[in-house]
């Protein structure tokens, strides 16, 4: 089994410079992490806002994906959401994608969080 079995990867900002509308230029470091872990056997789940209207944007970013080599086995969404039965429900009912590890440009982790506020560091953080 690999370290993460589900890793959602946000789009704008992250896999890419944040130029939405439009798709910025692609982050190789991010890219080259998540094709590793891809290959590691994580499922990819990409976990962004975009949507098709007027626009295809969430097909944009899907191509993108193809493009750099990014294996996506699922899109805003987790079919494999192994929680979802515990409460009665199919994996494709919870509100939230669930994965293993999240990776996203407006993230914060909890730890990092407490090492700001016990280590009087929350005026840099802000």
């Amino acid at each position: 089994m690999p370290k993460y079995e589900f890793v959602a990867v946000d789009f704008d900002g992250t896999l890419c410079t944040n130029a939405f509308p439009e798709i910025g230029e692609p982050n190789p470091v991010v890219i080259g992490y998540v094709r590793k872990l891809a290959a590691e056997g994580s499922k990819i789940i990409l976990y962004t806002s975009r949507e098709n209207g007027t626009r295809k944007l969430l097909d944009e970013a899907v191509a993108f994906c193809k493009a750099q080599e990014i294996p996506i086995h699922a899109v805003n969404e987790n079919p494999w959401n192994p929680y979802a039965a515990t409460i009665g429900l199919k994996p494709s009912d919870g509100r939230k994608v669930y994965a293993d590890l999240y990776i996203d440009d407006k993230a914060i982790n909890p730890v990092d969080i407490e090492r700001i506020v016990h280590f009087g560091a929350w005026e840099e953080a802000t």
